[in-house]
């Protein structure tokens, strides 16, 4: 999948990765990820089997991952998670029982530390069927305009690549306007025919749009 991104957009690209690598065991429907940005911060929300011990413990640490490098482009909350600090100043994750926060400034004194050194956060109430949720608060908040266009233009084709996810949300909110609302969602036929649908809500007016592959896999 490193084909479809840029230099800028590599973290959104490695979480949403990130996602697909995770363990869905739990899940009664849709394996779903769902992006909601803020002025001030994007959210993360996934019906994943959530955090364990042993994912927190690696999450903190910059050598380890909970799975081989080669089995996934980042590793099962792993490493590249840090990537996130690159448009983010902290990062709260709440997932089963865990709810810890990771903060970070490149003109911070705490060398890095920031992004292993887990504080930890008060919890609150997750939504149905959302095990765990990653708030990013973001660094700077006038880069609003780039992170929604970032997600306006993932790719149609992105689920393809992800053997897991099945359902993937975009939900922007701008100040002082009306919410705009996409998602895709992938189905495979007969015939190595697959769809995607793009649905788009704005204004209270929703569109849909399938767009049809021809998908030969390679094991």
């Amino acid at each position: 999948m490193d084909h479809l991104y840029s230099k800028d957009t590599r973290f959104l690209y490695e979480l949403i990765q990130n996602a697909d690598d995770n363990t869905y065991a739990r899940v009664d429907g849709k394996i779903c990820l769902c992006f909601a940005l803020y002025p001030d911060r994007l959210v993360l929300d996934s019906n994943e089997d959530g955090f364990h011990e042993e994912h927190v413990r690696a999450i903190c640490n910059t050598a380890a991952s909970t799975k081989a490098a080669s089995q996934g482009f980042i590793g099962e909350k792993g490493i590249g998670f840090k990537s996130v600090f690159k448009v983010a100043k902290k990062v709260h994750i709440q997932s089963n029982p865990f709810s810890f926060s990771f903060a970070y400034r490149k003109d911070s004194s705490d060398d890095g530390l920031g992004m292993i050194t887990p504080t930890n956060e008060g919890y609150d109430d997750l939504p149905k069927n959302v095990n765990t949720r990653i708030t990013l608060t973001l660094l700077d908040p006038s880069s609003f305009t780039q992170r929604e266009n970032e997600l306006r233009t993932l790719p149609d084709m992105l689920l393809l690549f992800l053997p897991k996810l099945q359902l993937l949300r975009i939900k922007i909110y701008p100040r002082n306007k009306k919410a705009t609302k996409i998602m895709f969602t992938h189905k495979s036929q007969k015939n190595k025919l697959e769809t995607i649908t793009k649905t788009t809500t704005s204004h209270a007016k929703s569109t849909d749009r399938n767009i049809h592959f021809y998908v030969l896999r390679r094991d």
